[in-house]
């Protein structure tokens, strides 16, 4: 179950400003790995951006943040498309 908190925001996608809500998503997997109780932004994705994503072939709903990978080990891999996991020190 998710639920949504009425938290307005505003961040770019692209260059383009988009304004979102903040949810709290029980459950998303990513490249096989279940990650539990993430915030995420609800918005509407600028069209632009949307044709930007599936000229690459990439899903155009779903657009993921840095930071839900980097708490998950990952760092995305510009050579395949994907998220990789990597190993983590902490300072």
């Amino acid at each position: 179950m998710s639920s949504i908190r009425e938290e307005k925001f505003s961040f770019t996608i692209s260059g383009h400003s988009v304004k979102a809500l903040e949810a709290i998503v029980a459950e998303l997997e990513v490249e096989g790995e279940k990650l539990r109780y993430e915030p995420v932004a609800v918005s509407e994705i600028p069209g632009k951006v949307k044709d930007a994503l599936r000229s690459n072939n990439l899903d155009e709903n779903i657009v993921l943040g840095v930071l839900i990978m980097e708490r998950r080990n990952m760092t995305p891999d510009t050579a395949t498309g994907k998220p990789r996991k990597v190993e983590s020190f902490i300072f």
